[in-house]
């Protein structure tokens, strides 16, 4: 492990990184922010059974005991990015070998019951959640037009994050409804933006239709959240959309302001602007490479915890099984009224 300790462009001394699995999060997410961060020849250890040999910029080790036992554990940062279900034993096996720096996928746990347990481990290690848009430069730019007063007292927020989702749901179950697709990043947006102290208004869900048969609760959802300040958030994902949207509107008592969040990497821009007024700004925004700078920087410089924290993440968790369990089924025909 010490061989990984290296000193990557502009001087900056790196700690050594574990990936713990290696799929789509762990590969073209997580690996990549640190490749955008530390140059293109940065080399990870990285922990997946699924794996026969080890991936460019990778030294494959067996177990979660071998990468512990690779070198200074309590300053190695594990990157846990394996299905959501094996987030909690991961991270307790972690816990238990010494690890004391982690930094978690989203979602943080499938339920609420295990996110808590997470919360309680945040006692031995300092685990840091993945979080996109709350350390997106297209919310800060939001953020501080709110804060400077220009669209006065903010009463509404409405988000719609959609995009057409009809093969993978046709060929895979590994979602039962449509709160565990998108809404998961929205109502963290929401709850930083507005409070965490919120209460559900309505939760209707619709059915995804395909060629040879409908899937119920998979076409999309709506959910209406009251924060304790007074303001209504109102989100949306729609998979059955024909494109994909990534938009924020907040609503003030003069005005508003209204963000779109860049929809791929393909290009990393996203816009903002204030109602009323002239012209637009466009922002480069890489809001995972943020979040993983930002929790580096907490881990190797005591520098600011990255926004959104473990407590954040469990509450959005458990708003998102009370939406489920309250979910009316509709059709997104009549939900004219977003």
């Amino acid at each position: 492990m010490t061989g990984l300790r290296t000193t990557a462009g502009g001087g900056r001394e790196r700690p050594p990184s574990v990936i713990v699995g290696y799929g789509h999060a762990g590969r073209d997410l997580h690996h990549q922010a640190l490749r955008s961060l530390y140059g293109a020849d940065f080399q990870v250890l990285a922990v997946d059974p699924g794996l026969a040999e080890a991936p460019p910029g990778t030294r494959l080790l067996p177990s979660l005991r071998a990468a512990a036992e690779a070198g200074p554990v309590a300053e190695t940062v594990f990157h846990v990015a394996t299905p959501p279900g094996e987030h909690l034993g991961c991270v307790e096996e972690l816990v238990a070998l010494g690890a004391r720096r982690i930094i978690l996928e989203k979602p943080i746990a499938p339920t609420s019951a295990e996110s808590r347990k997470l919360c309680e481990l945040a006692g031995q290690a300092t685990i840091l959640p993945v979080s996109v848009w709350p350390n997106s430069k297209v919310t800060e730019r939001v953020r501080e037009i709110v804060a400077s007063g220009e669209i006065g007292e903010p009463v509404a927020l409405y988000m719609e994050q959609s995009k057409p989702r009809f093969g993978r749901t046709g060929s895979s179950d590994s979602h039962r409804t449509a709160f565990q697709v998108e809404l998961p990043h929205q109502v963290l947006l929401a709850l930083h933006l507005a409070g965490e102290d919120a209460r559900i208004l309505s939760s209707p869900s619709w059915p995804m239709p395909l060629p040879d048969r409908s899937v119920p609760a998979m076409g999309g959802a709506l959910l209406r959240l009251e924060h304790a300040g007074g303001i209504v958030s109102t989100l949306l994902s729609d998979l059955t959309s024909p494109s994909r949207r990534r938009h924020l509107r907040v609503t003030g008592t003069r005005g508003e302001v209204l963000a779109d969040f860049p929809v791929s990497t393909d290009d990393a821009f996203g816009q903002v602007r204030v109602s009323g007024r002239p012209g637009r700004a466009v922002i480069e925004d890489a809001p995972l490479t943020a979040f993983v700078a930002g929790a580096y920087q907490h881990f190797t410089a005591g520098g600011p915890l990255p926004p959104a924290d473990l407590r954040l993440h469990h509450r959005s968790i458990e708003l998102l099984e009370e939406a489920h369990a309250r979910s009316v089924p509709t059709e997104l025909e009549e939900l004219a009224s977003w």
